[in-house]
Formats: C-alpha cells, sequence, structure tokens
C-alpha cells in the first residue's frame, strides 16, 4: 500500500509493526546513556546530526534529536540562544504508543508538529535531521482540533511544511490490536485510552457481538474498527470531513487481515472536502459487513434504518447532546464515547 501523502512506503503492515514494535525504540547494549538535558532549561550545547549517534544500531535519543533541530533553529535566528527543547514543540513518533523509556530513534521515524518555522527552515531540518520524517506548522491553539465541528463549520488544519506527515498510532484492547494511520496535519491528535476502556466496557457486557454498530463521527476508523474485533456483525462508519473518511479506507485495507475483511467497493468519484448528504465510498465483507458513509451524521437516517448502538465520539469543543437526537431515528442505543 502506498502512503497518501508522499507516495512511498509509510504504510507497514499491521502484523509486522506488531512483532517489531515493543523493541523498535529501546536502546540497543551499545547505546549512549540518557543525555540528561533539562528540558526546560537553556539548550548551550550544539548538536549536530551525529550527535550522540549509536556506533552499533545508528540511532539516536529522542532529546539528541530535538536538540539537533533546536541548533538549526538557533542558529537560523529563529529561536533566541536561551530557548529550551521543550519550545521547539511536539514530537510524535512515526509508530506510537505508550512508552515506558525515551525512544531512540532510526531515521525517518519522527514527525514534528512546530509553531515557529518557516517553510524552508522546515526544508532545512528535513535534510539536516535524518530522523524527521516531517514537519507540520501549528495553526490556532495547541487545543483546537484539527478537522471540522460540524458540517457547517470552517475546516481547521496544519500546514504540512516538508517531507510526509503519515503516522500511525498503535491501539491495544482486550480484544486485539489495530494499527490506525493518520495525515497528522489533517486528523486530531490524540492519545486518548479511556474511550478504549469504554469500547472494553461494552465488549464484556456483550453489547458488540453479533450487533450492527454505526461509528458516527469515526475519524481514522478506530473505534468502529474495534467492533469488528469484537464481533460486530455490521459496521457502519460515518464522518462529514473527507480527509477522515480516506484514512478509514486506508485503515480498513491496512488491517484487513487482522480484522478478517475484504474490500469490496470503494467509491473515487466526485470526492467533496465536506459532506452534507451521506455518500457511500466503500464497502468490506468478511467477518463483518462494512459500509463507509461521507456525511452529516444528522442526515445518515436517510441511509441507514436500523442498529443497535450508535457511537458518538464528538471532539472535546463539541456537545455530543447535539448529535444524540440524530441518532435515535436508527438506532436503538446511542453511547457516547
Amino acid at each position: 500500500m502506498k502512503c497518501l501523502t508522499c507516495k512511498g512506503d509509510c504504510i507497514l503492515s499491521p502484523e509486522k509493526v506488531l512483532d517489531e514494535i515493543f523493541g523498535k525504540y529501546m536502546a540497543c547494549s551499545a547505546c549512549p546513556p540518557d543525555p540528561g538535558y533539562n528540558k526546560s532549561g537553556p539548550l548551550t550545547e550544539k548538536l549536530n546530526s551525529t550527535s550522540g549517534k549509536c556506533k552499533k544500531c545508528g540511532r539516536r535519543h529522542l532529546d539528541l534529536v530535538i536538540g539537533n533541530v533546536l541548533t538549526i533553529l538557533k542558529e537560523e535566528g529563529i529561536f533566541p540562544e536561551d530557548a529550551s527543547l521543550k519550545d521547539v514543540g511536539t514530537p510524535l513518533i512515526a509508530f506510537g504508543f505508550t512508552l515506558p523509556y525515551p525512544p531512540r530513534l532510526d531515521t525517518k521515524s519522527l514527525v514534528l508538529i512546530m509553531d515557529s518555522v518557516t517553510r524552508d527552515i522546515a526544508r532545512e531540518i528535513l535534510g539536516q535531521v535524518p530522523e524527521v520524517k516531517g514537519v507540520v506548522k501549528r495553526t490556532g491553539s495547541q487545543s483546537q482540533s484539527i478537522g471540522i465541528l460540524d458540517t457547517t463549520s470552517i475546516p481547521h488544519t496544519y500546514e504540512l511544511l516538508a517531507g510526509c506527515d503519515m503516522r500511525c498510532d498503535i491501539i491495544s484492547s482486550s480484544f486485539g490490536e489495530l494499527c490506525v494511520y493518520k495525515n497528522q496535519s489533517k486528523i486530531h491528535i490524540e492519545f486518548n485510552n479511556t474511550k478504549i476502556a469504554k469500547m472494553e466496557e461494552l465488549f464484556f457486557r456483550g453489547e458488540l457481538e453479533n450487533s450492527i454498530i454505526v461509528d458516527g463521527l469515526c475519524g481514522p476508523g478506530t473505534l468502529g474498527m474495534l467492533c469488528i474485533l469484537a464481533g460486530a456483525q455490521k459496521v457502519i462508519f460515518n464522518d462529514a470531513w473527507l480527509p477522515a473518511l480516506e484514512n478509514t479506507i486506508l485503515n480498513l485495507k491496512a488491517n484487513s487481515n487482522l480484522l478478517g475483511i475484504e474490500m469490496d467497493f470503494e467509491n473515487k468519484e466526485n470526492r467533496k472536502l465536506i459532506a452534507d448528504e451521506p455518500v457511500l465510498m466503500a464497502t468490506a465483507k468478511g467477518s463483518a459487513h462494512v459500509m463507509v458513509f461521507h456525511g452529516d451524521i444528522r442526515k445518515l437516517d436517510r441511509v441507514v434504518k436500523k442498529s443497535d448502538i450508535c457511537l458518538i465520539d464528538a471532539f472535546p469543543a463539541v456537545d455530543p447532546q447535539r448529535f444524540k437526537a440524530a441518532c435515535k431515528d436508527f438506532s436503538k442505543k446511542t453511547v457516547i464515547i
């Protein structure tokens, strides 16, 4: 499978990722120790692409990579001499999961979300810091969600300045694991294990197995795919934001072996950035019947006539109750995640 952004080989099979993930960011026996930098204090040391690089495995501690970026920002006059590591931005490892230790990074294994950077500097960072895969400029506040709040809102996205913004979050649950790929300049940044816990509650109560589930605001498809793993009979994905739906379809394809499904239809015609009337974008068959719609959840009753549960996973700034009423027209139960 080819990456949606760079058309390269960013999309690895989940089987390979899950087999290798626990050792992917570990220090080898020859790795230098933690540099012990104060992330909030000034970094006086100048670092380049070889600073702290392990002679055996070729990887570097995350702080050394960020220090390399900070050195470039200082030399270009973007940051003052007393700037600290935490001023650089938000580092997102290419395959994200909860780590009990600071990661050691290989080439093209970090997407940087930055507030203060130009396109030329972003390209310089990409060329001089081998571990950086992509540089994304944040717009708005850090708390502002990426995407749309509803079909009438103006889209909020970050800007990919250099490289590739495709990365993956490893999702672990009591009933299986998934690799959820995201274009991080267009998809909300999220690490929220409480949502997985809520899905596990539904699973252990027996509400997912053999059920018809609607993932009404599906984003990249995480909750709906968990329902497939949990034994749902049918899962209907829906979102009004096209980048979310494109990531959903990508993730259904990438995780098809884990999910036990096979894609049998994809609509590549007349795609709009924001959809109002629901349009069928893709279907799959196998362990579950899968349908993917692009449209406003408040109009989903025009194409979905019945379901057992409608999952509502709205952005933090959005009151989910505004969508709950719409679900009553086609679902026996609404669950706010």
